[in-house]
């Protein structure tokens, strides 16, 4: 690839606002398009999955455990398929068996009407496909873009996905009245093919910089990325990371289900409202990704930036735990998914840039499917342990609240551990 000139020297004002060079721009706009459709398809059968949730409150914690041990089987398999195939294989692949699946769901789902089982199978279903689809696209753009690069263009990248995400909701509004759930998932089927094609056609870009050589197959063993995670300071913090967030994530997405179970009737409205939710979401993720996220890590750096979101989200929650109410707790669940789309997952995905190919794809994907997973399992299961024992969702925002300094202090050590890593990669 060729080295990256300083983006304040570029006399194009969309180049400076992107923080883009001339060289990079079809490899970004493909990116961006890829993840475009990648999470457009994915948000088009989020609010699917938000109804399901709704019906299902009580077992919310069997359906996180169901997922947790779905991600454990698919894990090696995974595994399997890095270590024996070249990256223009697998990729695809695992794309086109997700899509197969959810063809399959199209033809059986019939709203409030469909079989207790087939909502729940189709929870862990697509539980399992988000994290499972993202993680490879992020562990491709790792692998084919160095780490300044990463720190300029992964938010206007994650921006895409963004963009595809604030419509998606949309289309899943206008569908659901005349279509139904299997509206949605044809059309998000589609999606996901276009995303499948622009992930060949990156790869065939990213090959002409190698002239046209094909990349090397990764090997080793199929257990290697999570022996690594172990072996690595650096991956448990962000383990640490992960667990701490999802803590966080998984409370609001659950007492949000109860509250809507509570307040709102029917599958459709009960989709509505999620969509409404998602679309808000979106919007100010986008906002994060294009203009804020690049340069607050460059300004404050990594470790300060991480901090942040912690330090935001503890107001978040002394609020909630002050006063609570469904469009308070909606507000506020806003707001954290904002920031992990907006700040986080930018952030994040930039960790993983200083790292070799193997620990890109293994441990990355085992992080971002299983250690996550396990996370939330862990997390349902402390709800659904405090709820037991009496207190109200109120009561359980201020247990939170101590989360959050914890989250702090790995989110720093990790951010410094990045920077010493980084500027020995760039050396």
């Amino acid at each position: 690839m060729p080295q990256a000139a300083n983006p304040g020297q570029s006399n194009n004002f969309l180049e400076r606002l992107v923080q883009v060079e001339h060289g990079e721009w079809p490899r970004l706009a493909i990116a961006f398009s890829y993840f475009f459709f990648l999470l457009g398809g994915y948000f088009m059968l989020r609010p699917l999955r938000g109804a399901v949730a709704a019906n299902n409150s009580e077992i919310l914690h069997w359906l996180y455990t169901g997922t947790f041990a779905a991600m454990l089987l698919i894990v090696p398999v995974f595994g399997f398929l890095v270590s024996r195939f070249r990256r223009g294989q697998f990729i695809p692949a695992i794309y086109l068996f997700f899509i197969s699946h959810l063809v399959l769901f199209a033809v059986f789902f019939e709203g409030d009407a469909t079989p207790s089982w087939l909502q729940r199978t189709f929870y862990i279903w697509l539980s399992v496909f988000n994290l499972f689809v993202v993680s490879v696209f992020w562990s491709f753009m790792a692998d084919i873009f160095r780490p300044g690069q990463a720190q300029r263009l992964f938010g206007f990248i994650m921006a895409g996905g963004s963009v595809g995400a604030i419509i998606a909701p949309s289309i899943t509004k206008s569908i659901v009245p005349a279509w139904g759930a299997t509206g949605v998932m044809i059309t998000a089927s589609f999606s996901l093919l276009l995303a499948t094609l622009l992930a060949i056609l990156l790869g065939r870009f990213a090959r002409k910089d190698r002239e046209n050589k094909p990349t090397e197959v990764i090997g080793g063993s199929v257990w290697e990325g999570a022996a690594r995670v172990f072996r690595s300071e650096y991956l448990l913090y962000a383990c640490l990371l992960m667990l701490l967030h999802n803590l966080t994530s998984t409370f609001l997405f659950n007492g949000l289900a109860v509250l809507v179970s509570e307040h709102i009737t029917g599958f459709d409205e009960r989709t509505r409202f999620f969509s409404h939710v998602d679309q808000a979401v979106q919007i100010l993720a986008f906002l994060f990704q294009f203009l804020i996220t690049a340069r607050l890590v460059r300004y404050l750096g990594m470790p300060k930036t991480l901090v942040l979101i912690p330090t935001v989200l503890a107001g978040g929650f002394i609020i909630l735990g002050s006063s609570m109410g469904l469009v308070l707790f909606a507000a506020v669940q806003v707001a954290q998914r904002s920031l992990n789309y907006g700040m986080l997952g930018p952030t994040k995905e930039m960790l993983f840039t200083v790292v070799d190919r193997e620990t890109k794809y293994k441990s990355k994907n085992f992080i971002d499917t299983a250690v996550y997973r396990g996370s939330d399992v862990t997390a349902s299961w402390i709800f659904k342990g405090l709820t037991s024992a009496g207190l109200s969702i109120a009561q359980i925002a201020w247990v939170y609240v101590p989360v959050m300094g914890l989250w702090a202090f790995g989110a720093w050590r990790l951010g410094q551990i990045y920077t010493r890593m980084k500027a020995k990669a760039v050396a």
